[in-house]
């Protein structure tokens, strides 16, 4: 399993991972209570958690081009719906899990 790490800088992440679930919720399936959600994408999900600090992601896939894919997706998503508080998401490779 692949998976990669951001960790979107953000006073109100979870008004933002509100937003962007329903935004991408027209497309996929999305979940989002309790501060924390996830979007599940044809290649694989992320999930997301409001922290203190921002909106923590975590992306997984079973290749890394769908990681890629994945990552893509949400990160021109959020940084659209961000575009006056500009957000942005620097994605980071984990060390995959056997």
């Amino acid at each position: 399993m692949y998976h990669a790490q951001a960790l979107v800088l953000t006073d109100h992440p979870s008004a933002v991972a509100a937003h962007v679930v329903a935004e991408l919720g027209l497309e996929f399936t999305t979940e989002w209570a309790a501060e924390a959600g996830c979007v599940e994408l044809p290649d694989g999900i992320c999930d997301m958690h409001a922290w203190p600090e921002g909106l923590r992601l975590d992306a997984f896939a079973s290749t890394r081009a769908g990681l890629d894919r994945v990552a893509d997706v949400v990160k021109r998503r959020l940084e659209h719906l961000g575009a006056n508080d500009h957000l942005n998401v620097d994605w980071y490779h984990r060390p995959s899990a056997s």
